[in-house]
Formats: structure tokens, sequence, C-alpha cells
């Protein structure tokens, strides 16, 4: 049974005559007459009263008309999931500073992959302001980073989530404050080139916190494996999401004026990949939890 017949039979329906729903579907009256035969054939029954001129449905095509409208209906819906599934393939570069890459981002990309198994994601890794600029450059479609400082022309920034800072520090360290803690402990900074770095260095100068400088490194890794050594704290993003391996560590939130960045997606304005972009931001907000920002 084609799908053009079911079309034809709920055109005459609604139009009230062969004439007129043969416009409809763009077809001869002729061609009309010799579908509508075709389905009484295939269905093994009557459809019309062609004593009348022109035939008019009978009861068996009234009640036809309302399965033949729904399956139409199924069709069209079928048929325009399928267009945007076609659209979502291909290819999509991406960058990510390193933290994501050991956050949100994998857990993302393996539902986008079960989701949309025809498309194919590169990731590397970088600091935010080189990122920005490989956007810029065509050398990447998009870059997931932190709230750049200021607007970048052609770009677009979507934010999908917020991650706060804490203080991490030994887990043997003294239930001491935050702030006690990383005035009284050897101090092992996020490297100011990252714009995290900057972000900590200016909260650190805000609240009047002085600390004392041991090392300045630049992933969370590092950091993280420095304090679990014992040799000194750190302020760093909290990640929520926790993975078998992770190191032992004293956690703590700061009590007042608790600072936090922005995460989201950088991309041109006039991007072609904003269809699958579009689709790595909804994961990647998913990914966030608690911390996700409405997309």
């Amino acid at each position: 049974m084609s799908i053009r017949h079911l079309k034809t039979l709920v055109a005459i329906a609604d139009k009230g005559s062969f004439i007129e729903a043969a416009e409809a579907v763009f077809i001869t009256q002729a061609a009309v007459s010799m579908q509508m035969k075709t389905l009484e054939e295939e269905l093994n029954m009557t459809l019309f009263d062609r004593t009348r001129r022109p035939p008019t449905l009978n009861k068996a095509g009234m009640a036809v008309v309302p399965k033949a409208r729904e399956a139409v209906r199924h069709y069209e819906q079928f048929m325009e999931t399928s267009a945007i599934m076609d659209k979502l393939t291909g290819q999509l570069s991406l960058g990510s500073v390193p933290t994501i890459l050991t956050g949100a981002l994998p857990p993302a990309l393996a539902r986008l992959r079960q989701s949309l198994p025809q498309l194919h994601i590169s990731v590397s890794s970088g600091l935010s302001s080189s990122l920005i600029t490989q956007v810029e450059r065509g050398a990447i479609d998009a870059a997931i980073i932190s709230e750049p400082p200021m607007d970048r022309p052609g770009l677009i920034w979507r934010p999908f989530g917020i991650e706060p800072l804490i203080v991490i520090a030994h887990i043997d360290s003294p239930d001491e404050p935050p702030e006690v803690l990383l005035q009284n402990n050897p101090f092992i900074r996020f490297s100011k080139a990252a714009w995290v770095g900057q972000l900590i260095d200016q909260f650190l100068k805000d609240e009047a916190i002085t600390v004392k400088d041991t090392m300045e490194l630049n992933t969370l890794e590092a950091i993280s494996t420095m304090v679990y050594h014992g040799l000194g704290v750190s302020v760093v993003p909290q990640c929520h999401i926790q993975y078998p391996g992770t190191l032992l560590l004293k956690r703590i939130p700061f009590t007042k004026n608790a600072p936090q960045r922005i995460l989201g997606l950088i991309e041109k304005e006039d991007s072609s990949k904003a269809h699958l972009t579009k689709e790595l931001i909804s994961e990647l907000a998913e990914a966030m939890g608690k911390n996700r920002l409405k997309v």
C-alpha cells in the first residue's frame, strides 16, 4: 500500500471531490481515480459511492479516512526525523580546556555517540585564549572554555554550566576554614596563563587572602597530585564527576563570597556546525548535573 494513495484519500476527504484533491496532491483527476481503485483493491472494500457525480465517500470510506490520516501523519513525522538525523552527521572539530577533558566532556561525548553514531568528533586540548584564536581562524569548529573576559566580535558564547572554586588540601590537614588553610600552607597556584588561574588570582586579591606561592602548574591533575603528597594547598574548580581512581583529598568550599567559573562553548556566529554544537551543549549541560545552566 502506497503512502501516496493514503494522502490522496485524505485530500479527497478534505477537499470534497476528486478534482480538488487532484490539485492538492499535484496529479491529474484520472490519476486520482486510478489510485483510489488500487486502494480499494488492496483493502478489499469499496470506499466510494460511485452512483453519485462526483463520487463521494461511503460509510466504509469515511471510517478509513481517520486511520489513513494517522498513517500519513506518522509517515511525515518519520520523514522529518530522518531529515534531522541526516543533518546530524559528519565531523566536528572541538577544542577543550584540560579541566573539562576530565570532567563533563567524556560522559557528554559518550551519550552523543550513542544517539548520533554517524557524528565524528575530534578533540584537542589547550588554554582558553589559544582555543579562541583557533576558532577565529577556523582551525577548529568550536571550543569548550571558561567564560571569556570580554566579547569577541564574530563569535558567540553559549554557557552550559558552573563550577564553584574550592580549596583542596591533604586528607590529614587540620579542619580549618579555607582562608586559614590558604594562609598557613604553601600555595600551589593554578597557572595565570589559564583564565581560571586569573579568576583565582583576582579572588584572592579581592578577599585579601595572602598566600605563599611555591608552585605554578597548568593542569588540575598535576596540582591535585602535589596536594595529595602534602606539598601544599590550592584553589581549583570543583568537578562534581568523580571518576575511579580520583585522589583522596580534603575539598573545602568557601563559606562567603564563594567564587565560581562559568563554562560554555564558543563558536563563530555563522558556524555551519551550529546544529551539531547544539546537540553537544545539551549533553554537556546534562553531564553538569545540578551545576547545569539552562540551554
